[in-house]
């Protein structure tokens, strides 16, 4: 297959220009809840319009509904937590939903909820979105978004677990408008939604051989000699 270097060029730029956004946005957003100074507070939010004519530069959206989100949620001060939940059935197909948002088919799950453990938000999620009950048995890996969604307009740290049926039965909401088991050799991958091919093949790695390591990204760079680099 042929890359057009400058599509390859530009795709990168505007993904390293998402994210030098979002770490900007995340330090001003901690400067707002946790500085006094007026002047200070003036700086973060100049900040955090700064970050949002960045990201424009990147994204679909226009610059003043970026401002507005970025100044009326100033929330992201760490990366968000979701999870997602493999679940297979005796014969060997996994449970898919189609969602209701763009009308795409992933596995389910969804952001994780205040009070509750990881497995806890992962087998709440499948029950809302699928109508079953399940047991969660394995963590499968912990996935950095930004690694493999360069658009991502949040830092999100996925978490993918396996899980077994316990109970329940197939039932639509009103985030899902389908719900249906699938034969490993007859996904959809192309109408998955964004982020999950890389996730459902490793789901699928670990079921055909459950000794299979949890997944997590690699460190991109050395933090402790960034710091000795920013001292120098």
């Amino acid at each position: 297959m042929s890359v057009n270097p400058s599509e390859t060029t530009s795709e990168g730029t505007a993904g390293r220009l998402v994210q030098i956004a979002d770490q900007i946005r995340a330090m001003a957003n901690n400067g707002l809840f946790y500085g006094k100074d007026p002047y200070d507070i003036d700086r973060y939010q100049r900040l955090l319009r700064l970050a949002a004519e960045l990201l424009s530069m990147a994204a679909t959206q226009s610059l003043e509904e970026i401002k507005r989100v970025f100044l009326t949620d100033v929330d992201l001060r760490t990366p968000l937590t979701g999870m997602d939940t493999a679940v297979f059935d005796e014969a060997g197909r996994i449970l898919l939903i189609r969602r209701a948002d763009n009308h795409k088919w992933a596995m389910p799950g969804g952001a994780a909820e205040v009070g509750d453990t990881p497995a806890e938000n992962a087998a709440r999620e499948v029950w809302e979105e699928t109508g079953y009950q399940v047991e969660i048995t394995h963590l499968l890996g912990i996935f950095d978004k930004t690694r493999y969604r360069r658009n991502s307009r949040r830092h999100l740290y996925l978490l993918l677990f396996a899980g077994t049926i316990i109970g329940g039965e197939a039932t639509v909401s009103n985030e899902t408008l389908d719900v249906q088991w699938f034969a490993l050799d007859a996904i959809p991958w192309d109408d998955l939604s964004p982020g999950h091919p890389v996730r459902l093949r490793h789901a699928m790695k670990w079921y055909g051989d459950p000794t299979t390591p949890a997944y997590f990204d690699l460190l991109s760079s050395r933090p402790f000699e960034q710091e000795s680099a920013h001292s120098d």
